[in-house]
């Protein structure tokens, strides 16, 4: 199938509950981050009673990551053996599962493993997603894709400003708090099943064979450079924002509110940024406003950390909320049919994450190294000028 040919139209149950599939889509969505962002907030306190060191606690931001990459593909192979939607399903499994074992107690072998297969879930889901988009609202799928993004970046942000709380009020501590977000998966695959069971029944069939990745596509390789290199921006920030701030005699609530805070303009961006894509038609200038403008705060937060701390975490949360969307709508936008756009998330997911996962490991060895927060986040800058570069050469009109 070539860029000028239609996909088939989505089935008639997918038009008549448009709005029933959008929430629940955006309610797994929700669920993709938490396993996370959970972590951050209470890092200190783990660190403590683990004797983690700061390499090993990046570590375990990073673990779910690598597996965004490693098992981005399965999640795709998945989707083509048991359909998108019954794939979905098992992401959530997963992603309950492993987010719940990690309150079996304060030991190193129930919180890694649970962040394992936490983490393979989140992968699966996260790469079945885009052609959930693509294949159900291929007529909106930039302010589809924006909603989900905001409902992504939402989950991080409850995740990021409620552990804290959930550990007080729970009684448990933090393992506890980070396993209480399993629950919420628990609701939202309640929800997804019965939601989607008629767009099972008349989907097109499940598709056999390998899942063939477009490697030798020059644009599928610029596409998931900036996607590596925007996550490797986000993450690192999600995971040492705050333990910067705690080092500045901040308290653990005041520093889990300000990782509340970047991660609620997240959502503003995140909604916006993708309909003005829609609007204009060039992603371009947007990638140059909305990197630019994660950059900046970086480089602000690594040199004068504490002049205007709010500010420069609202603004970061608006540029790595925006410059993460605007890689999630280059998935669906650049991509020629659903099949594409599974294809493309894969090979995406994969090499991007797997670069990504460098970035707290990478940010926790600098401080190691130099015993400050400045030069990690001055690295994380200078990255940003490179993830901009990547991202405004990729042109509207390609195609995978």
């Amino acid at each position: 199938m070539t860029a000028s040919q239609p996909w088939t139209r989505p089935p008639p149950a997918a038009t008549r509950s448009g709005w029933r599939l959008l929430v629940v889509m955006i309610a797994v969505a929700l669920n993709l981050r938490p396993a996370i962002a959970a972590v951050p907030p209470v890092l200190d306190a783990i660190q403590a009673d683990l004797g983690l060191s700061a390499t090993g606690a990046g570590l375990l931001t990073a673990l779910p990551v690598v597996c965004m990459g490693v098992f981005a593909p399965a999640g795709a192979a998945l989707g083509r053996r048991v359909g998108r939607e019954t794939a979905v399903s098992c992401a959530l499994a997963l992603v309950a599962c492993g987010t719940l074992v990690r309150g079996l107690g304060e030991s190193v072998v129930p919180l890694y493993g649970g962040t394992l297969v936490a983490g393979i879930g989140i992968a699966m889901g996260g790469a079945l997603l885009p052609g959930v988009v693509k294949a159900w609202f291929p007529a909106r799928a930039g302010a589809v894709t924006g909603l989900y993004t905001a409902g992504l970046v939402t989950g991080a942000m409850l995740a990021s400003a409620a552990t804290v709380p959930l550990s007080h009020a729970l009684g448990g501590g933090w393992p506890a708090a980070i396993a209480a977000w399993g629950l919420l998966a628990v609701a939202a695959l309640v929800a997804w099943v019965p939601a989607t069971r008629r767009l099972r029944a008349t989907a097109e069939p499940p598709v056999p064979g390998r899942l063939r990745l477009p490697w030798g596509s020059g644009v599928a390789w610029r596409i998931t450079l900036y996607m590596g290199s925007q996550s490797l921006l986000y993450y690192a920030a999600l995971t040492w924002l705050s333990p910067l701030y705690l080092a500045a005699g901040w308290s653990a609530s005041r520093a889990g509110l300000l990782l509340g805070l970047f991660s609620l303009t997240q959502v503003f961006s995140a909604l916006a940024v993708p309909a003005m894509v829609d609007r204009t038609g060039d992603h371009r200038p947007w990638v140059a406003l909305c990197v630019g403008t994660a950059t900046a705060m970086l480089a602000a937060v690594g040199l004068v950390p504490t002049a205007a701390p709010w500010v420069w975490a609202a603004l970061l949360g608006l540029g790595v909320g925006g410059m993460f969307a605007l890689a999630l709508t280059m998935l669906v936008r650049q991509a020629s049919t659903p099949a594409a756009a599974a294809r493309l998330s894969g090979m995406a997911l994969l090499v991007g994450y797997l670069i990504a996962a460098t970035g707290p490991v990478l940010a926790g060895a600098v401080y190691d190294a130099t015993g400050s927060y400045r030069a990690p986040f001055l690295m994380l800058a200078g990255i940003g000028v490179g993830t901009l570069v990547v991202g405004v050469s990729v042109r509207p009109s390609a195609r995978v």
